[in-house]
């Protein structure tokens, strides 16, 4: 009980104690066993995965350590312990300038999300050179997206105190902000599926039947799950599949599951090769290519049993936590679920 004191009572500086023993402890390796520190860890599974996908596609090879283009189980839980920590410090930012997580908030944050593939399928068109092009790749993407979001929240929270315009808000400052960002992207997209093509892939083929048999699978799935929660809108264990975040989840990570599948197993016969880097998504579609779509359906429906009913009660005064992690839910499927329907889409 007394380390528990000890432990509330100091929370900022043992925090910051151990962030900076992580950098010392790191920083020391560098220098004393760089081989170790770099080569083989640093290189192997972060920097040099990011290298090999802005250049071959494929690997990269430093000191003669070979990193593949894409994740490995040890980036992918590194990358998850850094979202959590992210998340909460974005939470506390949020709740200490009382900003209300909710569906508007999520809209408000829809030209991010959309800019992230969008941007990521301009690098995969050859558009961005180096080293231009490393600020694309994921992470790095996410971090930039990231900056940008809070950057305009700030913003939006200043001019809304500042001005008290009732139609200066929060929500639209962070609307515009990411609208900006997005339109000039979407108009490169757009110009080259019309045909002012640049990069170095040649005669690339558009396939808007893959676009429209993954959309219009993602649609007819969103609303029979909506149409199914409306009929039963008495039984709130069903009703809350109602709830226009859940079935934007539900959305997104069909959109993942789907695009994986079609693209990667080719149940349509349609001539396509892709492959998946996420190791984890790569088993399920190697077991049965479905199970992948499947299995991403289900995990979604529990989660949100688990939010909304399950323990309901429980997280109630949590409301503002639990709508972010949704939106970081949607984000996870979301995003690299319309960057691979782009490619696909686009041929690149």
């Amino acid at each position: 009980m007394q380390i528990i004191e000890i432990y509330r009572k100091n929370t900022t500086k043992i925090h910051l104690c151990l962030f900076l023993s992580i950098v010392l402890i790191i920083i020391g390796g560098l220098v004393l066993f760089p081989n170790i520190f770099y080569d083989n860890w640093i290189w192997k599974y972060y920097w040099g995965p990011l290298l090999a996908d802005a250049t071959t596609g494929t690997t990269a090879t430093y000191n003669g350590v070979t990193a593949h283009a894409g994740y490995t189980i040890i980036s992918e839980i590194t990358y998850g312990i850094l979202i959590i920590i992210a998340l909460y410090l974005i939470y506390k930012l949020i709740k200490k300038l009382k900003i209300t997580i909710d569906w508007k908030f999520a809209l408000a944050l829809m030209p991010y999300i959309i800019f992230g593939p969008v941007a990521r399928t301009l690098e995969d068109t050859g558009y961005f050179n180096e080293p231009t092009v490393y600020w694309f790749i994921s992470p790095l993407i996410y971090v930039q997206i990231t900056i940008y979001a809070v950057l305009f929240l700030l913003l939006g929270y200043y001019l809304e105190k500042k001005l008290k315009n009732p139609k200066i808000t929060v929500n639209r400052v962070i609307f515009t902000g990411g609208s900006i960002l997005l339109i000039p992207s979407l108009y490169l997209i757009a110009i080259w599926i019309l045909g002012a093509r640049w990069g170095t892939k040649e005669n690339p083929v558009v396939r808007f039947d893959v676009f429209l048999i993954v959309i219009g699978l993602v649609l007819l799935i969103t609303g029979i799950v909506y149409l199914i929660a409306y009929l039963y809108k008495n039984k709130q264990k069903i009703a809350v599949y109602r709830n226009p975040l859940n079935l934007a989840i539900i959305l997104g990570h069909q959109i993942d599951g789907l695009t994986s599948y079609i693209s990667i197993k080719d149940p349509f016969m349609m001539g396509l090769s892709y492959t998946e880097k996420h190791p984890a998504s790569d088993l399920l579609l190697n077991i049965w290519g479905p199970l992948f779509p499947i299995v991403k359906f289900l995990l979604i429906i529990v989660v949100i049993y688990v939010f909304d009913v399950l323990y309901k009660q429980e997280l109630k005064k949590y409301s503002g936590l639990v709508n972010l992690l949704k939106i970081c839910i949607l984000i996870l499927g979301f995003s690299p679920g319309l960057r691979d329907l782009l490619r696909v889409t686009m041929g690149v």
